[in-house]
């Protein structure tokens, strides 16, 4: 028993610099040694499964300038604000598969597609069909898929896109039973770019439940379609996914297009990955929130904010600066929820106003600042979105656009009830169940 003790203690001991070399923020490493601890064996080889990160190069720097936001930004992605762009906002899924549908169609030279989720359903077959007809019109169509989120995308459909021309790649598939060692690791990116002209981001994949709904309800989001300077960083992400996942590097200067945008509205992308980038969403939503001066509003489907991004709260709603924090009423995981619950009362103690969403299931990634400032991707205020998922977000710098976006808040904000002392009490049970298993909220 004395020698079973020991080899235990040597165990969790040797897993300490392993664990806090790779694991940079104290809640992940903190939250890795004590599942070790408590489970040696299965703890170890979960870390080499999920937890354990591949050393990458570090991303191009190109010299910061503007807001510490911008700064941010640039350092870790190496994008500066794009000055002339033109924007539309889509609502909803509606909106998203109308304009995407439209772009697609009016291709002539190249299609490329990313999307964390992909269905072989109603929606998911009209856009297969249009990129089979593209790619035998001689089009370049690409398609980057993630493993995990895209399981129910059916073999059927590969097999007709790939006798079409249509180039796909699955992000990190999982192998039985070689496990990849980023199996929970995904890519949770949507993007798409036509003839490098037009591209879309946010947080609304290839599925018909944003059309009709699901057991949740209606399901409520905001998309972006893009023209102009920003088009070009996005293409290059997509260029730089595709080099991942295939191994084949494409020259940007055939894919990224002269654009005939004159409007000023500043855009800077922005995404998360391996190397410099990882944290970059976390640190400019967490910078953003602290500097903000009268108002952030925020919309996320999951809540379950890694330190830096609580702590920020806290810090704007105690300096006298209004936060308020919309979420689901439910999301389509009551495990998440459950976590989730646990942050109520941290939120209440700090005079943040919350908000939970009533007509449906709130999926929309939205970050508002003073009216001045907005980011909409694909990011959630989670520790999987923001520490280690694949994400691209948009920050926007345009009062007319920060106002619509505004506007649509408040919408959202007369479909959703909001969340008091008085209000919340939550089972015993469900409280402390909540509590407990908050712990294990970095690993998730």
């Amino acid at each position: 028993m004395l020698t079973l003790l020991v080899i235990h203690l040597v165990w969790a001991l040797a897993a300490v610099p392993v664990v806090t070399r790779r694991q940079r923020l104290p809640s992940s490493a903190a939250a890795w040694l004590g599942l070790i601890l408590l489970l040696p064996v299965a703890g170890t080889l979960l870390y080499i499964l999920a937890g354990c990160r591949r050393g990458s190069c570090p991303d191009y720097v190109v010299p910061a300038e503007g807001d510490p936001v911008e700064q941010i930004v640039t350092r870790g992605c190496g994008t500066l604000t794009a000055a002339r762009n033109r924007l539309q906002l889509l609502h909803n899924g509606n909106n998203a598969f109308t304009a995407l549908i439209a772009a697609l169609q009016r291709a002539t030279r190249s299609i490329h597609m990313e999307y964390y989720i992909i269905r072989d359903d109603r929606i998911g077959r009209t856009i297969a069909e249009i990129l089979i007809r593209k790619a035998h019109a001689g089009l370049e169509v690409r398609v980057i898929y993630d493993a995990v989120g895209s399981w129910r995308l059916s073999r059927s459909m590969l097999r007709r896109m790939h006798a079409a021309g249509v180039e796909t790649a699955a992000y990190e598939p999982i192998r039985f039973p070689w496990f990849t060692g980023r199996v929970t690791h995904r890519n949770h990116r949507k993007i798409v770019v036509t003839d490098g002209r037009i591209a879309f981001l946010g947080g609304i994949n290839i599925a018909k439940y944003y059309l009709d709904g699901d057991y949740m309800g209606k399901w409520r989001d905001e998309h972006l379609r893009l023209e102009g300077d920003a088009v070009a960083d996005l293409q290059r992400l997509f260029i730089a996914d595709w080099a991942h996942v295939r191994g084949e590097y494409l020259d940007p200067r055939r894919y990224i297009a002269p654009h005939a945008v004159r409007q000023r509205l500043p855009i800077q992308l922005a995404w998360s990955g391996e190397g410099s980038s990882r944290l970059t969403i976390a640190e400019a939503f967490a910078t953003a929130i602290v500097r903000a001066r009268e108002r952030v509003r925020i919309s996320s489907p999951y809540f379950l904010p890694p330190a830096m991004i609580l702590d920020a709260l806290r810090l704007a709603a105690r300096g006298g600066v209004r936060v308020e924090v919309m979420i689901p009423t439910c999301s389509d995981s009551p495990f998440t929820d459950l976590i989730s619950d646990s942050y109520v009362e941290d939120l209440l103690d700090a005079g943040v106003e919350l908000y939970r969403y009533e007509n449906g299931f709130l999926h929309a990634k939205v970050l508002l600042i003073d009216g001045e400032l907005a980011s909409v991707g694909t990011a959630n205020m989670d520790y999987r979105s923001l520490t280690d998922n694949l994400e691209v977000t948009a920050f926007i710098r345009s009062r007319r656009v920060v106002g619509e976006l505004w506007a649509a808040f408040d919408d959202d904000l007369s479909a959703s009830s909001r969340v008091t002392r008085a209000s919340w009490r939550p089972p015993a049970w469900r409280r402390v169940l909540g509590d407990a298993l908050r712990i294990v909220s970095p690993l998730m």
